[in-house]
């Protein structure tokens, strides 16, 4: 009895997973994504992200943004600022407007204790620790050289 209820349990979570009830869509911002980061992106605004990130973020994110920081506010999960995974979308804007104005009880708004300024070098400085952008059409290209396809039938 107790093996068929663990393989129904396996198939429920499986049924699940693959429907992708369990995966959350990022929260886009249209609005957000219209904006541009004003500060030039170099290695004296990084720095300064950095001093910022530290003093205003690393408690809850983690001394590398990993999320394993120990001052969560609500006790949920701070965000891996590293992974692929951007919860309120990844364009400059939507970090920016993330930060100024807060997502939750957790990320709280910081547009009273930073500056406009201040924040977009904090994204800045996220940018050089969080993912590497990839190339649009890598998939692409790494499935014409593996299996060919893309080439057959061209003229």
């Amino acid at each position: 009895m107790r093996r068929i209820f663990a393989i129904g349990l396996i198939v429920l979570a499986a049924a699940f997973w693959a429907s992708g009830a369990g995966a959350q869509e990022p929260k886009r911002n249209p609005e957000a994504q219209k904006l541009k980061n004003p500060e030039p992106a170099n290695d004296e605004s990084v720095e300064a992200g950095k001093k910022l990130y530290q003093r205003y973020c690393a408690s809850c994110h983690g001394p590398q943004g990993k999320g394993d920081g120990s001052l969560a506010l609500a006790g949920g999960t701070p965000s891996d600022l590293t992974d692929e995974t951007w919860d309120f979308g990844s364009t400059d804007g939507e970090i920016f407007v993330a930060i100024r104005d807060g997502v939750s009880a957790d990320m709280l708004a910081y547009k009273d204790k930073m500056t406009d300024k201040q924040i977009w070098q904090t994204v800045h400085y996220l940018r050089s620790i969080g993912p590497k952008s990839k190339p649009a059409n890598l998939f692409f290209l790494k499935r014409t050289f593996d299996t060919g396809q893309g080439f057959r039938n061209r003229r």
